[in-house]
């Protein structure tokens, strides 16, 4: 019976570390957007019906959600954007990104490649300042604009305290992915823990992109009050010009600034424990 029951307690706490991304342990949980109370939306997004237009398939918008609380951001954390593109004409532009500032409440970058965070080299539109992204490019400005990894790629693009840039010398890290813009849903989960940031496309256990970062050197993080390094958090998106344009379609978001292990490392946690609980039989 001792052996049972010590059976038991292990695939409990296994079920919790397998489980550990579920949405119970979010700081924010938007299965939708029916309401979006603690929100802050930016330029030309607006709310639609239960999901947020961060962009509608209109040439030169840019659009932003924040969320309207600063949160932990130093020590780890774990978010899944619900993203889809619709509305595609043309070939389609420019993409959206994941977006990590302390520089201030509700800021919006340039249109086009600068995809709401960054600055628009072209028609000197300011980036943030102090911020990090994830950005998921769905156009190529490499034939006229500024060099950069070509179309379908996501990068981690940073300058620490400067206003970041879209192009290859803002880029810490970046690889091509599959195309986001063909109009299925996708998911997009960004995981920061023990300095390790990994972008998982979805569902996937293999990290798309993968570097090592410590955002708490790279930015001025906000450490009033005794709090962890916090910062504000955010989605933003961009279209170009009238002919390649696209619309930009945040479906669901969620956010914990608690450390969780990233997908491979939690099956390789829950392998482990299953070892174990065998070996004791």
């Amino acid at each position: 019976m001792k052996n049972q029951v010590t059976n038991r307690n292990a695939l409990i706490a296994l079920a919790l570390v397998a489980g550990a991304g579920s949405t119970a342990l979010a700081d924010f949980n938007y299965a939708n957007f029916a309401s979006t109370s603690g929100l802050s939306l930016v330029g030309v997004a607006t709310q639609n019906s239960n999901r947020i237009l961060v962009t509608p398939s209109v040439g030169g918008s840019a659009g932003a959600v924040w969320a309207a609380t600063k949160q932990d951001v130093s020590v780890g954390f774990d978010t899944t954007m619900t993203i889809h593109i619709e509305d595609k004409h043309g070939a389609g532009a420019d993409g959206i990104a994941l977006v990590i500032q302390n520089a201030a409440p509700t800021p919006l970058g340039g249109t086009g490649g600068g995809m709401g965070f960054a600055r628009n080299l072209v028609y000197n539109q300011p980036g943030i300042a102090n911020s990090f992204a994830l950005e998921l490019d769905m156009w190529n400005n490499n034939t006229k604009d500024w060099p950069e990894p070509g179309d379908n790629h996501a990068s981690f693009q940073s300058r620490g305290l400067l206003e970041n840039v879209p192009d290859i010398s803002g880029s810490l890290a970046n690889a091509g992915i599959a195309d986001l813009s063909n109009g299925s849903t996708h998911t997009v989960r960004l995981n920061y823990t023990s300095g390790l940031m990994s972008v998982y496309l979805d569902g996937s256990l293999t990290a798309s992109l993968s570097m090592e970062v410590n955002l708490s050197t790279l930015l001025a993080l906000d450490n009033s009050g005794g709090g962890a390094g916090r910062a504000w958090v955010g989605v933003t998106a961009a279209t170009g010009g009238s002919v390649d344009r696209q619309a930009h379609v945040l479906d669901a978001w969620t956010w914990t600034s608690t450390p969780i292990p990233a997908p491979g490392a939690a099956s390789l946690l829950a392998l482990g424990g299953m070892l174990m609980v065998r070996r004791k039989r």
